[in-house]
Order: structure tokens, then sequence, then C-alpha cells
């Protein structure tokens, strides 16, 4: 093989800056035994609660634009005052309930990742 450069295959490379040590280091887990059905059970819960809120955001959101739309008008067409007296808080009571619902699914969660520690044992 011909060099071009005239260096040698080990000059070739020059390594200059930091350089990686490795450090050799020994730690304990735990590692729990969980079943198909408890992952499926733990995701399923975890989606439940990120919709929920999702949706809760989405109805609040709605009902704080009709109140903050009508702050703009100084004549409500009919349509815009049964919107601001009724469906707004409608929304708002919806999504209040969403809430609720998200914050049941973690709770569920919450509770079914603690049976799972405290059916498993140490070895």
């Amino acid at each position: 093989m011909t060099d071009t450069h005239g260096l040698q295959p080990q000059q070739e490379l020059q390594i200059s800056g930091a350089t990686v040590t490795p450090l050799y280091v020994q730690r304990q887990m735990k590692v729990y035994a969980i079943h198909g059905h408890e992952i499926d059970t733990l995701s399923m819960f975890n989606a439940a609660a990120t919709v929920c809120f999702s949706v809760a955001s989405f109805i609040g959101s709605a009902a704080v634009s009709i109140w903050v739309n009508r702050i703009f008008y100084t004549q409500l067409t009919p349509e815009a005052a049964v919107a601001t007296i009724y469906v707004a808080p409608g929304l708002l009571l919806l999504a209040v309930v969403f809430i609720g619902l998200g914050i049941y699914a973690m709770r569920r969660r919450k509770s079914t990742w603690q049976t799972i520690k405290d059916e498993s044992r140490s070895a």
C-alpha cells in the first residue's frame, strides 16, 4: 500500500483533546416481573390520562375563548348571548369532568404499579 502523505499508518491519526477513560462501576437495580397484561394496563391508563387532560385543555380553552370574545363586543347576537351564558359554563363543567377522569386514570395506574411492587419479592 502506498502512502501519499509520507506518513506511517500509526502517524496518520493524531488525537488531540480529551480522551475517554472507562470507569468500571457496579450498581444494584430492582427488576420487577411484569406480565404482558399488566404492561397493557399501565399503558392504557397512561394513554387515558393523556387523552383526558388533552380534551380538558381543549374544551376549557374553548370556554375561555367564548368569554374573552365577549369582552370585545358591546352588542351581542342572540347566539353569542346563549354561548356566553350557557355554552361556556357547560364547556367548563365538561372540562372539569375530563380532569377528574384524568386524575382517576392516574390513580389507577399508580395503584396498579404499587400492586406490582408489593407482589414482587427479592430473590
